[in-house]
């Protein structure tokens, strides 16, 4: 019910407008008349006033007593006027106001040249920028043309008139509305009227492009490393470079040097980031992480991607935050990968490498790497032949950190395939046949074994399926599909107890894998035997839009021989496989969702249950509620609920929430909630986590508290990250807006 509440509330007080919709009313008021008219030679200048007195022989107007001028968009006020209509040479006296398009400045004296929009400001008592939501006060302001401006003893801020938050003061400030950016000299920082910061040069954006300077400081507080405080400093380098460096000083730990460095060219994109700690208070040692990605391309052809994370020890990605999102995880996998694609050839050259993460991992159990793997295929679209023919093949090195345990070597496997694809609008069969050979060059452990082991078998297939549709008999502009699907599968029975298992496992048993050739993830096993896949599909779907409402499938699969191959190599004697059951569900306003269930009709304390129910009401309104559930042989050993959720709940307030629970257990993997208050100048966040942490000290995974407390100042902190990336990454579907909103 709670929940309820705040979806109603969220939807009624969901907010537009960007950056500055808390900030109420325009902070320069609207004028009329055209700004490019005011170049031309033919724009008047209209004045009225109280009193006037024109100066023949000079060509000089004097107003007096409540005196204006117009020109275009530009309007001036004072108490005295004398314009020269010949040169545009303006002088005002006497509670001024200068207001033109985007521009309000009130003081006491004003001479200014109306005709290159230059001049200079004194006693400057209030003005406003509406570009980047500028006010403040000034002893002077010259005005170095339409575009550019300087501000002498100047304070600034972005919060409304009458309502400051913070103020920065300087000896002089630069305002280029043009390039959209601004330059701060001997400047200090106040919050709340107390100093807070003192810099000899600053930069800030003046409207919402990119600049560099600090983002939004955060103080947080965990259970092992104390109170912490970071400032992110964010360097613009060019419109296609940019960083972000983040000193993180911890009280029990130390200082944590972290950056980010990314990039954007023609031929690629990535990223490159790491941190360093030197002598950590509470490990004992000196601690880093690195992580990079990036993604080339050398003309149309070819491809190069590089992914790597490393850390310094196991418990790094638990004791920091990161972006690796691998804390469930035991191996952080690092990989570099170059392909290439002409026509209907492609082929790639692969390595891989892995790291673990838990200590209690024997070397003999981690997994292999690819050292490396080269692969190649030719699939034609198009044939002159009925034929559909196509190969595929790759040779693997295979290392491991324990050799004198495991098998290494290299491994070929070739997959040559013919079919006969006969395909309408309303059935399809293809009867196809595979080739598998598989090579080995060993270097084992068990001499007994052979080193050069191979297997060959041929994989006989027929796909068929049909495509049914009828306008729904339940709902209006709506089709409904029925898609019944049979896959046969026949393959030889092979020897393959003294083949090594380098990178096979078995493929989880989805709805699709029903209908794949393999049962495997690996060629180290091919199933043997005959079996027979069912499947059925049906879908509800707009006839406009072709929006898919509704999918429902089910299936199973039959044996011939009443068995299947393992990944030991016995066979596992049965019948019929488990029945897989998929449901897609995509609703209006944003309600979808999903579950696959699973169960053992020849062992009925098998099953599998995974589902999530999510509302999204916008990319920052978000529901999630799931559930995962496994039983073996009528134990449960899976049982695990998740919630999460990020909903406003006023104009200005926003709530998060999540939980990962463990029944089982009767305890929780993570927590965290968060309070985000917005207004508008500044925004505030506050979250509290817990999350199981593996501690080298103590036996087992213990729960760690942390604290953090983020503080944005709108148009100078720009935004800081730590909380709003954490929210991105725990609650699924939450994109905040490009100043997480």
């Amino acid at each position: 019910m709670a929940l309820a509440a705040l979806v109603a509330a969220s939807s009624a007080h969901a907010q537009e407008g960007g950056r500055w919709a808390l900030c109420g009313a325009l902070l320069v008021p609207p004028v009329e008349g055209d700004p490019a008219a005011r170049s031309a030679p033919d724009t008047p200048v209209r004045g009225r006033a109280e009193r006037a007195v024109v100066e023949a022989d000079e060509g000089v107007y004097v107003l007096t007593g409540d005196a204006e001028l117009t020109r275009a968009d530009q309007r001036i006020r004072a108490e005295r006027l004398r314009y020269r209509a010949a040169t545009g040479e303006l002088r005002a006296r006497g509670g001024v106001e200068l207001l033109d398009r985007g521009t309000l400045v009130r003081g006491e004296r004003l001479d200014y040249d109306l005709d290159s929009d230059s001049g200079r400001f004194e006693g400057v008592a209030e003005y406003r920028i509406a570009a980047g939501h500028l006010q403040g006060r000034a002893e002077a302001v010259i005005a170095d043309g339409p575009m550019r401006s300087r501000y002498q003893g100047v304070s600034l801020t972005t919060c409304n008139p009458g309502e400051e938050v913070w103020w920065l003061h300087a000896g002089e400030v630069s305002i280029d509305r043009e390039a959209r950016q601004g330059s701060a000299w001997n400047a200090w920082l106040s919050i709340w009227n107390v100093p807070v910061f003192y810099t000899p040069y600053i930069t800030f954006p003046v409207g919402t492009d990119r600049k560099s300077g600090f983002l939004a400081p955060t103080l947080g507080r965990s259970d092992e490393g104390g109170a912490s405080f970071s400032l992110p400093y964010y360097w613009n380098i060019a419109p296609n470079y940019d960083a972000t460096l983040t000193p993180e000083i911890f009280a029990e730990r130390g200082l944590l040097l972290g950056g980010e460095v990314r990039y954007l060219e023609r031929w690629g994109r990535g990223e490159v980031g790491g941190a360093y700690l030197p002598g950590d208070n509470v490990f004992g040692d000196d601690r880093w992480s690195i992580e990079q990605r990036h993604r080339w391309r050398a003309g149309d052809r070819v491809r190069i991607e590089l992914e790597q994370q490393r850390v310094s020890d196991p418990f790094y990605v638990d004791d920091f935050s990161t972006d690796f999102d691998r804390r469930s995880a035991s191996f952080l996998e690092s990989f570099g990968t170059v392909s290439w694609a002409a026509g209907d050839f492609r082929a790639s050259l692969d390595a891989q490498a892995w790291q673990s993460l838990d200590p209690d991992i024997a070397a003999a159990s981690e997994p292999y790497a690819r050292e490396p793997r080269l692969q190649a295929a030719y699939d034609p679209l198009r044939s002159p032949l009925p034929l559909a023919f196509s190969i595929s093949g790759e040779l693997t090195e295979f290392t491991h950190p324990a050799p004198e345990a495991r098998d290494t070597g290299s491994r070929l496997d070739l997959s040559p395939r013919v079919a006969l694809p006969l395909r309408t609008l309303g059935y399809y069969v293809e009867p196809a046949v595979t080739w598998r050979y598989t090579a080995y060059d060993l270097d084992r452990p068990d001499a007994s074994l052979p080193e050069r082991p191979e297997r060959s078998l041929p994989v006989y297939t027929v796909d068929a399926g049909l495509f049914l549709e009828r306008p729904s008999q339940l709902f209006t502009g709506v089709r409904q599909t029925l898609e019944p699907r049979a896959f046969y599968r026949a393959a030889p029975t092979r020897d393959q107890d003294q083949l090594p298992r380098f990178d096979t496992g078995r493929s989880a048993t989805t709805f699709g894998q029903l209908f794949r050739e393999s049962a495997f993830t690996g060629p180290d096993r091919v199933e043997d035997g005959e079996r027979l896949s069912l499947g059925l599909t049906t879908r509800f779907v707009d006839e406009r839009s072709g929006r898919e409402y509704l999918r429902a499938s089910g299936g199973q699969i039959l044996y011939f021989e009443d068995r299947e191959v393992t990944l030991s190599g016995e066979p596992d004697r049965r019948e019929r496989s488990e029945y897989v059951t998929e449901l897609r569900l995509s609703l209006p306003r944003g309600f979808s969702a999903q579950a696959d269930y699973r169960w053992d009709p020849e062992a009925s304390g098998n099953s599998d249950l995974r589902t999530l129910l999510q509302w999204r009401g916008s990319a920052t309104q978000v529901i999630n509620l799931g559930l995962r559930r496994r039983e073996v042989d009528g134990v449960r050993t899976l049982d695990q609920g998740e919630l999460s959720f990020a909903l406003p709940i006023g104009p200005r307030w926003r709530v998060f929430g999540g939980v990962i629970q463990d029944f089982e257990l009767d305890q929780p993997q993570q927590r965290f909630a968060g309070l985000q208050y917005d207004a508008c100048c500044h925004a505030l966040r506050l979250t509290h986590r817990e999350y199981l942490d593996r501690d080298p000290g103590r036996d087992g995974a213990t729960l760690e508290s942390q604290i953090l407390l983020e503080l944005e100042l709108k148009g100078l902190g720009g935004i800081g990250d730590s909380i709003v990336s954490f929210l991105e990454n725990e609650i699924r579907g939450y994109r905040p807006g490009p100043f997480g909103y």
